[in-house]
This record gives C-alpha cells, structure tokens and sequence, in this order.
C-alpha cells in the first residue's frame, strides 16, 4: 500500500472525517470536516482538532517523499492559534523545511473555508524503516 493510501485508512482520519485534498496551487494537504462533535463548550472548532489537522498536513508531506520502505512517527508539534473556527473546515498545508536521514521539520498552515488563516504549527516527525513480518 502507498504510503498516502495508507494515511487514509487511519481509524482517527476517518473517526475525524479527514481526507487528503490538493489546493489551486497543486500541494496536497488535509481538510478536516466540522461537525457538532468537533466543537468545544463555546462553539468552536476545538483546539486539538485543529493540531490533528497540523499533525495529518505534516503526515502527507512526509509521506510523500518517504516512500514505501518507511513510514514516519511526529516527535514534535507546536501550534499556534489565530483565529476561532466555528462554522467552517478546516485546511492544512505543510512545507518541508528539512528532510534529514532521520529526522524531517515542517511548518503547517491551517485556514478556514474564506482562506482565514486560523492556525500556525510547526512538527518534528522521525523515519523508521518498516520491517518485515
């Protein structure tokens, strides 16, 4: 299974109704559909469902220069919130920054349905080597 098929596949991107999308520009990312149960008390998209959308961005630009033979764990995740989400979904980009042997960091951005940016993050993801069974 390729490795963007497989993300995909996850229990929580489809608890979560994530799915991979490609922007105007041609960069995939993820869009997280809001629903009631993603809301917290106020009415808002809830801040750990924005971070799981930067945690899944970051996902697919990994795994799409990865290949098969590895898969890709997040050690580091930090977000910063912007703007409040209530009635939109939300998108998420990343942008590698550095792709080591081991070690690969990223900066993602999240927008609302108008193009709002909404959030910032920034993750650090670590390669393993997948062994066979």
């Amino acid at each position: 299974m390729a490795s963007l098929e497989a993300l995909g596949t996850s229990n929580i991107w489809r608890h979560l109704g994530i799915s991979i999308v490609t922007n105007d520009q041609g960069k995939k990312g993820v869009k997280i559909t809001n629903t009631d149960v993603l809301k917290q008390v106020h009415g808002n998209v809830h801040g750990g469902i924005i971070a799981t959308a930067v945690d899944a961005a970051m996902g697919v630009a990994v795994n799409e220069v990865i290949g098969p033979d590895h898969y890709a764990v997040t050690v580091e995740l930090k977000v910063n919130y912007l703007l409040p989400v209530a009635d939109s979904d939300i998108y998420a980009y990343a942008n590698l920054v550095k792709e080591g042997k081991r070690l690969f960091m990223g900066t993602v951005d999240v927008y609302d349905e108008d193009d709002n940016l909404v959030a910032i993050g920034s993750s650090t993801f670590t390669l393993i080597t997948r062994r066979e069974n």
